[in-house]
């Protein structure tokens, strides 16, 4: 197997929060990047961006046309093999500061209500659905149903784009949503044109978003080696599979499967797989990490937590490529089984590890890390790197999620900033997190790279859209030039 080079777009290209990215460069930059295998965010190539998906500043007219930039790759480079994705629209808005808070509230609440009474026919909730509408914005309201209808005509036009052989595969992914929904009727159109195009091999559609460009990723990998890596699943709780995560559509156990297909490996048992993924589950429904209580008040799930970690200990020990996912939470990994991993001295006994954001998103992470090692040469791992990787995520997904961003938005709070949009404090909320990472980042890495090589006094902490919600980590060669770990 060769080494591969990964590309990524210049950085300035992508744009920042609620900056459109540039979409011709970035088509011109999709044109003549000498790769055969790409991996292609249709939001970024149509509108600038996963944020900006959600803004009408694109015209459909003019999104269409964006898409001539695959058709015209296909044209001049036949061989090329072309995998994207394209989010359906999330149920809400982009919250840019504390003041979109309610109405993100009233969106989410008006397109769940509308499902209610148009889909599922429960007249009981159309007083409710109407006051909901008489609380909203009319023009902002107009608005969010006019960029639902151009996302839509979009993502129908990916799929033929599929039809047409212009890609080889798509995922047409579900950004934060519910059981009901707006979003549900149009998954069920986009369903009946995959049917119609006959395409349901080279289309899916599951939830989540910002974890797709890893899962292509590890479908490029699995794809050039020609191997399918067998995952075994061991969730925490079986009860657990059968939970809906929140902002999601679906139960969980659902969206493990399908990641799995996703990134080109299949689903195996212990006995037959490549790799283990344990799964730390939610104890009835999935709270947020703001929810948590305080380490020692819930017993249940700190027992579940050594559970998991005990089972993590002895597959490792039985020489076993182990992965664990913790979705108990949403937005922050659960600080019970972060402890429990502690106090074993178990962090090096993992070589993949998330729980951030939605649980699709912690999924998609630990599923496409799994994946890339599991498909890579005997003795060909770069161990180094996946240790590296492995402390960004335990700094990200632990100790900021989990820990430092509470007690920034509280600082933030005192100061009087606002934690969506910091604004002209910036600077100072930037080295207050700074502050609170440190002392972790030197526990983590003690840990995974006792030898030295990755100095926390080099590491470097920053809040790359001016708010609290997500951190940017730099962590020697696990960044990678030109583009940021995350390109939505």
């Amino acid at each position: 197997m060769v080494r591969q080079k990964l590309f990524m777009p210049p950085r300035e290209l992508l744009g920042r929060f609620t900056q459109p990215g540039d979409c011709g460069a970035i088509a011109d930059w999709v044109q003549a990047i000498p790769s055969e295998r790409l991996g292609v965010s249709l939001d970024m190539l149509c509108y600038g961006g996963l944020v900006a998906s959600r803004a009408p500043s694109a015209e459909l007219t003019t999104a269409l046309a964006r898409l001539n930039a695959l058709r015209e790759l296909r044209q001049r480079r036949p061989n090329a093999i072309v995998f994207a994705f394209s989010t359906i629209m999330r149920l809400g808005e982009t919250v840019a500061r504390t003041a979109d808070l309610g109405e993100h509230a009233l969106l989410r609440a008006y397109s769940q209500l509308l499902d209610r009474v148009e889909r599922l026919g429960e007249t009981e909730a159309r007083g409710e659905l109407e006051k909901t509408q008489r609380e909203l914005d009319p023009e902002r309201l107009a608005q969010y149903m006019a960029v639902r209808r151009r996302n839509h005509a979009v993502n129908r036009a990916a799929v033929e784009l599929i039809a047409e052989g212009v890609l080889d595969h798509l995922i047409l992914a579900q950004e934060d949503a519910a059981p009901v929904g707006i979003h549900l009727p149009e998954q069920l159109a986009l369903s009946t044109l995959i049917e119609e195009h006959r395409v349901g091999d080279r289309v899916a559609i599951t939830c989540g978003a910002d974890e797709m460009t890893m899962l292509l990723l590890a479908r490029h990998v699995t794809a050039e080696t020609g191997l399918t890596p067998g995952i075994a699943v061991d969730l925490a709780a079986e009860g657990g599979g059968d939970v809906v995560p929140a902002f999601e559509s679906q139960p969980l156990r659902d969206t493990i499967l399908e990641h799995i297909h996703l990134s080109g490996a299949r689903p195996a048992t212990p006995a037959d797989g490549d790799a283990i993924l344990f799964i730390h589950t939610p104890i009835g429904a999935q709270p947020d990490i703001a929810e948590a209580p305080p380490p020692g008040q819930s017993p249940t799930l700190a027992l579940q937590a050594e559970t998991v970690v005990e089972r993590v200990e002895a597959a490792s020990s039985a020489g076993r490529l182990v992965g664990l996912a913790d979705v108990a939470y949403c937005n922050g990994s659960d600080p019970e089984l972060i402890g429990a991993l502690e106090r074993r001295h178990a962090l090096d006994r993992m070589s993949a590890f998330a729980g951030w954001n939605t649980a699709a998103n912690t999924l998609g992470t630990v599923i496409s890390q799994l994946c890339v090692i599991a498909a890579a040469p005997r003795g060909r791992v770069d161990q180094a790197a996946v240790r590296r990787f492995l402390a960004s995520r335990l700094l990200d997904d632990h100790g900021y999620q989990s820990v430092a961003r509470r007690e920034a938005i509280q600082h933030a709070t005192a100061i009087g900033a606002d934690p969506f949009c910091l604004g002209e404090s910036s600077a100072e909320l930037e080295a207050f997190v700074n502050r609170q990472l440190e002392p972790l980042a030197h526990r983590y890495l003690s840990s995974l790279i006792p030898d030295g090589t990755a100095d926390a006094g080099s590491l470097r902490f920053s809040l790359p859209w001016g708010r609290l919600f997500e951190v940017e980590i730099g962590l020697g060669s696990t960044e990678i030039a030109d583009g940021p770990k995350n390109l939505q």
